[in-house]
């Protein structure tokens, strides 16, 4: 019965271990997902800023709305 109950608790503790694992490699996975979509982000601001004069009217709208959710995420 003892060993039943050890085995039962290296078992859970176990597959905490491996759930924390698995979390902490989805927050490294996550973390880079969003840096990569800032820098994606960043590039558009930059593109629609350089193209301006194609289309001022559609370039001011891209660069207030990012501008609009920076200031957004910035605050939390």
């Amino acid at each position: 019965m003892r060993t039943a109950l050890l085995a039962l608790w290296f078992a859970v503790f176990l597959a905490s271990l491996g759930a924390a694992g698995a979390a902490f490699v989805h927050a490294g996975r996550l973390r880079r997902e969003k840096a990569a979509l800032r820098d994606l982000v960043a590039r558009l601001k930059d593109l629609a800023w350089d193209q301006r004069e194609l289309d001022p009217h559609l370039s001011t709208i891209i660069i207030d709305e990012i501008r609009t959710y920076e200031k957004k995420e910035l605050r939390g």
